[in-house]
């Protein structure tokens, strides 16, 4: 089943230990992966730990770009490093409005 949202976005999750900010990829990962199969794979931003077989909640608050295929990892990697950048920037933003 195709997900309503695709691409690359600026998330925040409700864990355990509280609110964190992120980056999420949701798609096909099309790099890395021939299968039909969409994911969800978020990195947060300032935590270490295990979260595996945690119910976490997944906002999405901006949608940074569509999802694309590249020739080769680190080409995928430098656009990573970017989006996970902007997704900073953005969360700041959001902050100080908040402040």
């Amino acid at each position: 089943m195709k997900p309503a949202l695709q691409g690359v976005f600026v998330v925040e999750v409700d864990t355990p230990g509280g609110r964190l900010g992120g980056v999420a990829s949701l798609g096909l990962n099309p790099t890395v992966s021939d299968t039909p199969d969409y994911k969800l794979e978020v990195h947060l931003f300032d935590f270490s730990g295990d979260l595996y077989g945690q119910r976490l909640t997944v906002r999405f608050l901006k949608k940074l770009r569509d999802e694309a295929r590249y020739d080769d990892l680190a080409t995928l990697v430098a656009q990573i490093e970017r989006d996970a950048a902007s997704a900073k920037t953005y969360l700041t933003s959001l902050q100080r409005e908040q402040a």
